[in-house]
């Protein structure tokens, strides 16, 4: 996963000016998981690929396709 320190400066700057950390503390993963409930069911993905990536992008979630569970 990312750190604050490998996005570029300017990227920083903007997380920092919103109150945000990267990796996040817990009160942002706090905040993340709220937006992803309220977003849950508002958008459809065509590529189920896309949405493995971002699960492990994002959370560190790794999808079994063999098995069609998380894990």
């Amino acid at each position: 996963m990312y750190e604050m320190k490998d996005f570029p400066p300017s990227i920083q700057a903007l997380l920092k000016k919103r109150g945000w950390t990267w990796p996040p503390d817990e009160k942002l993963k706090k905040k993340i998981e709220e937006a992803g409930k309220r977003l849950s069911g508002s958008i459809h993905v065509e590529d189920p690929e896309i949405v493995r990536k971002i699960l492990w992008e994002m959370r560190g979630i790794k999808y079994d396709s063999d098995k069609k569970k998380l894990s």
